[in-house]
């Protein structure tokens, strides 16, 4: 299972890495691509292979995009460390969150207040890595970041509440 989820996540998000190229104002960026992917890839624990995983698809597309070598690297430390830092502070800032986990407990505008902080944190991260390395249309992919990092989890997170609803047991006490 985790090679196959592996693969279709190296093919969306190459697909959207050459689309994105193509067409800068692309609504889902490749940022939210790779943040979902090593977001969802969490519960695995081999987050060192998918960083690897990740990194080699970006260097992949740059090189499809006719990059020299110095750049692939540079692409995909920018495809890298913004996507890490999304799952980081996810997992650490709001653990279980993207499963639906703990729900009973969480204030759920803390949640969204977190998720605010996390979503913009990771791209501008982005964003400043971009400007560095002296890319088009970083302002644009800023705001398409922010807003895809900040949906993605809430539409992973409403999809699986909604299905694990109707055959979901309530909390039994046992005398």
């Amino acid at each position: 299972m985790y090679a196959l989820r592996s693969a279709a996540f190296t093919a969306a998000y190459l697909t959207v890495f050459l689309t994105s190229a193509v067409l800068p104002w692309f609504p889902v960026p490749t940022l939210a691509v790779a943040a979902v992917w090593l977001t969802a890839q969490t519960g695995y624990g081999r987050r060192r292979l998918d960083v690897i995983m990740l990194a080699t698809a970006a260097a992949v597309g740059a090189t499809l995009n006719g990059a020299s070598l110095l750049m692939c690297v540079v692409v995909a430390l920018i495809a890298v460390l913004p996507a890490l830092l999304f799952a980081v502070l996810l997992q650490r800032l709001l653990p279980g969150y993207w499963l639906g986990h703990g729900d009973r407990f969480r204030n759920p505008r803390a949640a969204l207040a977190r998720m605010a902080v996390i979503a913009p944190a990771t791209a501008a991260a982005g964003a400043v890595m971009e400007t560095v390395a002296g890319t088009d249309h970083v302002m644009l992919r800023f705001v398409l970041g922010t807003v895809a990092v900040f949906l993605a989890p809430l539409a992973v997170r409403a999809t699986r509440t909604q299905s694990d609803r109707p055959g979901r047991r309530r909390f039994t006490v046992v005398r």
